[in-house]
């Protein structure tokens, strides 16, 4: 029979032991490093990336702001040595960036109809009272339905028309396109303003897919837009950075083609085909080529 211990320790003593024989101390230290990225990259770095996930022995960088894309993958090594030194040993070999957009934000508020808003006017639905014109109108639309049915309706229809008053009340109006409600001063809701970002966007990645070398002058010419349209104009240029990223993650990790490194070539430089001597492909893509001296040799 097992001899068991009577003496008292400190939960904070026992727990990585008991964690280790139950081979999850890593794990948990996995998640510890997930958790205090701050404290890891520093203050500036955390505000715009963070730790998506552990793969093997790798971490994956989830990069809010494509600026410091570049600037991170410079200082691969010294992230590796800064993770490996908080966990404890060399757990982290590798570090793969990937662009993320925001962190997700808890729901403010959900709707009826069960559609997230961000904002709802300060006059809740509780406070608002409906006319009696209203009420009679809705009587009168529910009054052929079962009685066990009907109430439940009725209810129902209450509040959606008190909602509806209430966002009129704080100068809400519905959109044009898709009637979801507005705040004041909009013309179209953020629905239907991230549609027609991300159908521009679809539309010029359409356009680089066939004419990489495209500047933004002669892809404003293809969309017949203004050069002066400084919201196409930053579609393009996240486009274009987005694919000259994928087509760099192929070339670090071997896995590109002789297209891929020729397309990277003509993103990078707005050159056409013919202007781009094959000897410039091939130190272009060495440059971005993985290095063995950038992989931290792991533990035997």
């Amino acid at each position: 029979m097992e001899e068991r211990s009577l003496e008292l320790k400190k939960a904070g003593l026992a727990i990585p032991k008991v964690l280790e024989q139950n081979r999850l101390l890593l794990p948990y230290h996995l998640y510890q490093a997930k958790r205090d990225w701050k404290q890891i990259a520093g203050e500036q770095i955390a505000k715009y990336s963070y730790i998506l996930d552990f793969k093997d022995k790798q971490v994956i960088i989830a990069v809010m702001n494509p600026v410091y894309m570049n600037y991170l993958f410079m200082y691969k090594n010294k992230i590796i040595e800064e993770i490996n030194s908080y966990i404890g040993h060399r757990a982290i070999a590798d570090v793969r960036f990937v662009k993320k957009g925001k962190k997700p934000v808890r729901t403010v508020y959900e709707t009826l109809e069960g559609e997230v808003e961000d904002v709802f006017p300060k006059e809740t639905i509780s406070q608002v009272r409906l006319d009696d014109a209203t009420v009679a109108h809705i009587r009168r639309e529910t009054a052929h339905l079962p009685e066990g049915l009907r109430e439940k309706v009725v209810q129902l229809r209450f509040a959606q028309a008190k909602r509806k008053k209430a966002y009129e009340l704080e100068g809400f109006a519905a959109c044009p396109r898709c009637g979801r409600w507005m705040a004041p001063g909009e013309k179209e809701c953020l629905f239907c303003r991230s549609e027609a970002r991300q159908a521009l966007k679809r539309q010029i990645r359409s356009h680089l897919d066939d004419m990489p070398w495209l500047s933004w002058e002669a892809l404003a010419a293809y969309l017949q837009v203004p050069v002066t349209a400084g919201d196409v104009e930053q579609a393009y240029n996240e486009v274009r950075r987005n694919l000259i990223y994928t087509y760099i993650e192929k070339v670090y990790y071997e896995y590109d083609t002789a297209a891929d490194d020729f397309t990277l070539a003509m993103l990078i430089t707005r050159r056409v085909p013919g202007e781009i001597p094959p000897k410039f492909i091939e130190n272009l893509v060495a440059k971005y080529r993985r290095k063995d001296d950038h992989v931290s040799s792991p533990e035997p």
